[in-house]
């Protein structure tokens, strides 16, 4: 004779059931690595850029101001530099220094962009100039076809960069000098040219970033002069003030005729 099942054990029966016909959760795909390798280390990558040994040096054939690349012992946390020998002043027309890819670093650290790798000062050989950390396996706007990425994803990343361009007076941005990581993630290089006391915007600003425009409206002086003074002269610095005060007022005028809303992203 068969035994009945109680009704409380006819409903645990069901309900073990029901469990085993649910699919297993699907581990989520890690998300894909940052190409900005250097956030989170970044005093322990300036150290070894200052004095990692150098074992040895070539030319890399491309770019105008004609950076080489060193090789480092010990290869960790960063296995190489771009070396930028520059001394200030003027080269077929244009105003170059190694110190301005310094500065651009620096005031990346002052305004919490994260888009420019670290840059120190250095000398070896007999030569002094700027050690930029080198990163390996990023293409530029110009290796990937020419074309800027546009779309939702992208514009964070690419306004920011147009704000900055215009904060530090750099005419010389070019598809050779965006560095494209995973989706939404640039990286900025080659600042050897900008820092001058030109004070016109380069860039048309149409919308900022909120969190960045903060930070550069709340700038002073006296910000400027103690993170860049050891880079740039005071006139230099004079013109990063004015050019973000017309930054100020281009940006009002854009708020009274389109809505903050349109211009102040979040």
């Amino acid at each position: 004779m068969t035994a009945r099942l109680s009704r409380h054990t006819v409903v645990i029966i069901l309900v073990i059931v029901a469990l085993a016909a649910v699919p297993a959760a699907q581990t989520p795909a890690p998300a894909p690595a940052s190409v900005r390798t250097w956030l989170g280390a970044e005093p322990r990558i300036e150290a070894h850029l200052k004095s990692a040994t150098v074992t040895s040096v070539e030319d890399i054939g491309t770019g105008v101001t004609r950076p080489r690349r060193a090789h480092l012992f010990p290869a960790e946390p960063a296995d190489s530099f771009a070396w930028k020998v520059l001394p200030p002043g003027f080269r077929g027309g244009y105003w170059e220094s190694y110190e301005s890819e310094i500065a651009a670093y620096e005031l990346d650290k002052l305004l919490g962009m994260h888009l420019v790798p670290p840059a120190v000062e250095r000398t070896f050989s007999g030569e002094t100039g700027a050690a930029i950390m080198w990163l390996d396996g990023i293409k530029s706007v110009k290796q990937t076809g020419g074309k800027v990425p546009t779309g939702e994803i992208w514009g964070k990343a690419l306004r920011r960069m147009l704000m900055f361009d215009d904060l530090i007076c750099n005419r010389d941005r070019n598809a050779g000098n965006i560095l494209i990581g995973q989706p939404g993630e640039i990286v900025l290089i080659d600042h050897s040219r900008a820092f001058i006391d030109d004070k016109g915007l380069p860039q048309k600003l149409e919308r900022v970033d909120a969190e960045l425009w903060d930070r550069m409206t709340a700038l002073t002086r006296d910000d400027l002069a103690r993170t860049l003074g050891a880079w740039i002269d005071q006139k230099a610095i004079d013109a990063i003030i004015v050019r973000r005060d017309k930054m100020v007022a281009a940006v009002e005028k854009l708020v009274k005729k389109k809505g903050r809303a349109l211009v102040v992203i979040p």
